[in-house]
Protein backbone atom coordinates (compact mmCIF):
# COMPACT_ATOMS: atom_id res chain seq x y z
CA UNK A 1 0.00 0.00 0.00
CA UNK A 2 1.27 3.46 -0.82
CA UNK A 3 1.21 6.46 1.46
CA UNK A 4 -1.59 8.87 0.57
CA UNK A 5 -0.49 12.13 -0.97
CA UNK A 6 -3.88 13.82 -0.76
CA UNK A 7 -6.32 14.99 1.88
CA UNK A 8 -9.59 13.04 1.77
CA UNK A 9 -12.86 14.69 2.84
CA UNK A 10 -15.54 12.08 3.31
CA UNK A 11 -18.33 14.43 4.37
CA UNK A 12 -18.67 18.18 4.36
CA UNK A 13 -21.89 19.95 5.27
CA UNK A 14 -23.37 23.11 6.72
CA UNK A 15 -26.71 23.08 8.52
CA UNK A 16 -29.41 24.51 6.27
CA UNK A 17 -30.12 27.51 8.54
CA UNK A 18 -26.47 28.61 8.26
CA UNK A 19 -26.03 28.26 4.49
CA UNK A 20 -25.23 31.21 2.22
CA UNK A 21 -23.57 33.08 5.10
CA UNK A 22 -19.94 32.29 4.23
CA UNK A 23 -19.64 29.35 6.62
CA UNK A 24 -18.78 26.77 3.95
CA UNK A 25 -16.32 29.14 2.29
CA UNK A 26 -14.56 29.71 5.63
CA UNK A 27 -14.48 25.95 6.27
CA UNK A 28 -13.05 25.33 2.81
CA UNK A 29 -10.32 27.94 3.37
CA UNK A 30 -9.45 26.23 6.68
CA UNK A 31 -9.27 22.85 4.92
CA UNK A 32 -7.08 24.23 2.10
CA UNK A 33 -4.71 25.88 4.61
CA UNK A 34 -4.55 22.67 6.66
CA UNK A 35 -3.75 20.64 3.53
CA UNK A 36 -0.98 23.03 2.46
CA UNK A 37 0.54 23.15 5.97
CA UNK A 38 0.66 19.35 6.03
CA UNK A 39 2.25 18.93 2.61
CA UNK A 40 -0.79 17.77 0.67
CA UNK A 41 -1.04 19.00 -2.90
CA UNK A 42 -4.51 17.69 -3.63
CA UNK A 43 -7.87 17.45 -1.86
CA UNK A 44 -10.45 14.78 -2.70
CA UNK A 45 -14.02 14.89 -1.49
CA UNK A 46 -17.04 12.66 -1.80
CA UNK A 47 -20.48 14.04 -2.60
CA UNK A 48 -23.86 12.71 -3.62
CA UNK A 49 -24.67 13.17 -7.30
CA UNK A 50 -28.21 14.43 -6.59
CA UNK A 51 -26.97 17.33 -4.43
CA UNK A 52 -26.77 20.01 -7.11
CA UNK A 53 -26.37 22.82 -4.55
CA UNK A 54 -23.27 21.16 -3.14
CA UNK A 55 -21.93 20.51 -6.63
CA UNK A 56 -22.31 24.18 -7.55
CA UNK A 57 -20.49 25.23 -4.36
CA UNK A 58 -17.63 22.76 -4.87
CA UNK A 59 -17.17 23.81 -8.50
CA UNK A 60 -17.16 27.47 -7.46
CA UNK A 61 -14.53 26.59 -4.83
CA UNK A 62 -12.32 25.11 -7.57
CA UNK A 63 -13.07 21.39 -7.45
CA UNK A 64 -13.32 19.39 -10.68
CA UNK A 65 -14.77 15.93 -11.23
CA UNK A 66 -12.13 13.28 -11.92
CA UNK A 67 -13.83 10.07 -10.77
CA UNK A 68 -17.40 8.86 -10.54
CA UNK A 69 -18.85 5.93 -8.61
CA UNK A 70 -21.87 4.22 -10.12
CA UNK A 71 -24.26 1.57 -8.88
CA UNK A 72 -26.91 -0.77 -10.24
CA UNK A 73 -29.86 -2.13 -8.30
CA UNK A 74 -30.98 -5.65 -9.21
Amino acid sequence: MKERDFLDIDEFCVDEEHRRKGVATAMMEFIKDFAKENGFHRIELNMWEFNQGALAFYEAAGFETFRRYMEMFL
